[in-house]
């Protein structure tokens, strides 16, 4: 039975007081946490004697919860992950997130990132080039026999497809590299300055993309093709405000103590 979205309460009485908990928030939660976890750790599991890391076991254990396998029952879909508890799940593992990239930057040494400029720039230069170039001629190939594409600017697909499949996952790479215990090591802070700049490409182009589709759009719904280079903008000032003030003056901070030696 489908749930009011406005109805939603965050906790419940319990099971015992006849409340179901897969219509409350924070209980439905708990059972996606906990069969995320389960999932992904058996799989990891089993794929230990293959010598995969345990993101691999993550990304399939998703594929297998998610729509593509058991979500094709679209009972267990409405019931286990419905469309309403999506922005929890999502804020959660947004947080997760969060705090596992500051854990890698607290690991990364930026002195020997800037080192290995050169090095993961043509890396990075050649990653994403032969990916993005691949992508477009798929896109030309396969553009009439994808549903919805015909509704898309030619200029716009194209595009997506090439960033789709030239842009590398940073967070994806970080736990790979922090599992095999190489994040600290020179091959690790090439492969994660190469990734940045792949990103910085991929959001680049990805801003370009949107740009294009506004362009090219005829709804008329007012919203402007360069929202997505001025978020572009305004992540790169704050990066920039970041290192330049925030990172020299901790830097100066924690020299001075080391100085007075305390």
């Amino acid at each position: 039975m489908p749930v009011n979205i406005t109805s939603i309460k965050t906790s419940s009485d319990g099971i015992w007081q006849g409340d179901n908990p897969l219509n409350f928030a924070f209980p439905l939660l708990i059972i996606q946490t906990t069969l995320v976890l389960v999932v992904s750790r058996s799989l990891a599991f089993l794929f230990k004697p293959l010598r995969q890391p345990k993101v691999i076991a993550e990304i399939v254990g998703g594929i297998l919860l998610g729509p593509s396998a058991l979500g094709r029952n679209k009972d267990y879909l409405q019931r286990i992950f419905p469309r309403w508890s999506m922005p929890t799940l999502e804020s959660v593992a947004s947080i997760g997130l969060l705090f596992f990239l500051f854990l890698v930057g607290l690991e990364l040494d930026l002195n020997s990132i800037r080192r290995s400029g050169k090095r993961a720039f043509s890396i990075a230069a050649c990653g994403i080039s032969l990916p993005f170039v691949s992508g477009i001629g798929v896109a030309i190939v396969f553009r009439k026999t994808i549903d919805g594409a015909d509704k898309a600017g030619f200029s716009t697909f194209l595009v997506f497809m090439g960033v789709a499949l030239s842009i590398t996952a940073f967070p994806v790479l970080g736990r790979i590299l922090a599992e095999l215990k190489l994040l600290t090591t020179r091959v690790g802070e090439t492969a994660m300055a190469a990734a940045a700049f792949d990103d910085l490409t991929a959001w680049i182009l990805l801003a370009l993309a949107i740009a294009l589709a506004g362009k090219e759009s005829d709804d008329g719904d007012g919203k402007s093709p360069l929202v997505a280079v001025w978020v572009l903008l305004c992540g790169a000032g704050f990066v920039a405000f970041m290192m330049i003030f925030i990172y020299k003056s901790c830097d100066e901070a924690c020299s001075s103590k080391m100085l007075s030696g305390k």
